[in-house]
């Protein structure tokens, strides 16, 4: 039996209501024991999480409300602690260190080299581009080359690069990857976990759904841009849309429909997978709505696509050329770009019901035979086992720690943020990949 440690700051238990990615894939391992390493707090929320399943750590971080001092100050304490557990730990075999926060992987490399252990960097989001991309740093500021620094050192040193999508490789081969490192893990779902056996009219009246109705579910957060949904209600007054989720931007946009009478729209907590699975076999379309940031058309994968698919429902989404290797426009729905998604619900609402049945059984198979936790899970096993056989055989590492420049990112991070007073650095800045 081997172990790997898994780093990465956001990761929740199933029991919880956000991104599963780390434990649906690292549970399906065969042959390999994993600890997940993760905050004890939820990303969206702030509050508190606990749980007893022997694969998860969570450590303490502050509570923050969104603030950039409190963010990074965050990151440096999960940082601190998630390293004083891989150290100490008394198998280790890989590191597997998550972006986007990059002092998790940072704290993952350092460890990993320390117990000559294999290092594999996970980027689901390309930090520091796409915060720049959102406007939330100057490109070239003192902190964008900081993190640019400290991109580059994490994907050159190592052993091997899992990216959530592809049509980032060329991204990492200026940074100096190796084409032969870069593996794509795609996110994904399972069909099974949204089988539902109840009658849909049932579920329709639980629900108290009558109407055409339209389902979101995800993170409420800038990079989302629900205003996009918003404007689409009040141009369809005929559908019904439902926001399921939380973030830092749902407050505002419950605001804004109340002061403009958007009655067409209700917010509802998130909910956990089967409560989700129940509550789209009622609904009529999943919409996937992002903020129209060029970087994201290099390509994205988004949880929250592939669980409506999964579930049967036709989709909509405003980021076409994001998801190119994803699904086409009229494969399992309507997509188009950022001013799209009225015209997208208008097309899944004239439908026929032959073209939406069409649409659903698509969507399901797609799921099944491309983005399959299971399948993944299989694909992320033989990169694990591909590090670990090339370090038995002696393989020279991709490139080596050098303490003074990983000193030099710290103490200009340090620096950058105490300069600093701006606020707003997401997270994730498109839910795992959008």
């Amino acid at each position: 039996m081997k172990h790997v440690i898994v780093l990465n700051q956001f990761a929740v238990p199933r029991t919880e209501s956000a991104g599963t990615r780390h434990i649906d894939l690292f549970g399906r391992l065969v042959g390999w024991e994993p600890l997940i390493v993760a905050e004890n707090r939820h990303h969206g929320s702030q509050r508190r999480i606990h749980t007893h399943h022997r694969r998860f750590r969570l450590v303490w971080v502050p509570k923050h409300h969104g603030g950039r001092i409190a963010r990074i100050l965050g990151w440096v304490i999960y940082a601190i602690e998630a390293f004083a557990i891989t150290v100490t730990r008394r198998n280790v075999d890989v590191v597997y260190g998550s972006s986007p926060q990059l002092l998790a992987p940072l704290a993952g490399l350092v460890a990993a080299r320390l117990r000559r252990a294999r290092f594999v960097l996970e980027v689901r989001d390309l930090w520091p581009e796409s915060i720049v991309a959102a406007g939330m740093m100057r490109s070239g500021s003192t902190l964008h080359r900081v993190l640019s620094r400290l991109e580059r050192l994490l994907v050159t040193s190592a052993d091997a690069i899992v990216a959530v999508t592809p049509g980032w490789e060329e991204h990492f081969a200026k940074l100096g990857a190796r084409p032969d490192r870069v593996h794509v893990i795609s996110n994904g779902t399972e069909v099974d976990d949204f089988a539902v056996s109840e009658p849909r009219d049932a579920l329709r009246a639980e629900f108290g759904i009558s109407r055409f109705t339209a389902v979101y579910a995800g993170a409420h957060g800038p990079a989302n841009d629900l205003d996009l949904l918003l404007d689409a209600a009040l141009e369809l007054p005929e559908v019904d849309i439902l926001l399921v989720g939380d973030g830092n931007r749902k407050t505002a946009l419950q605001v804004r429909a109340r002061a403009e009478h958007i009655s067409n729209v209700t917010f509802l907590d998130p909910m956990l997978k089967p409560a989700l699975a129940r509550l789209f076999k009622a609904c009529d379309v999943g919409v996937h709505c992002i903020a129209p940031l060029p970087l994201l058309a290099m390509g994205m994968s988004p949880n929250k696509l592939f669980d409506y698919m999964a579930a049967g429902l036709p989709i909509v989404s405003n980021a076409r050329e994001g998801l190119r290797n994803v699904v086409l426009d009229g494969e399992c729905g309507a997509l188009g770009e950022s001013g799209f998604l009225a015209e997208g619900l208008r097309t899944v609402l004239e439908a026929t019901p032959a073209q939406r049945d069409q649409w659903s059984e698509r969507g399901r198979r797609i799921v099944d035979e491309r983005f399959s936790r299971s399948a993944a899970a299989m694909g992320l096993a033989a990169i694990l086992e591909g590090a670990c056989a090339a370090h038995t055989r002696g393989a020279s590492r991709p490139g080596q720690l050098d303490a003074v420049h990983v000193t030099a990112v710290d103490a200009g991070l340090r620096s950058s943020s105490a300069r600093s007073t701006r606020t707003g650095i997401p997270a994730r800045s498109h839910d795992e990949g959008a």
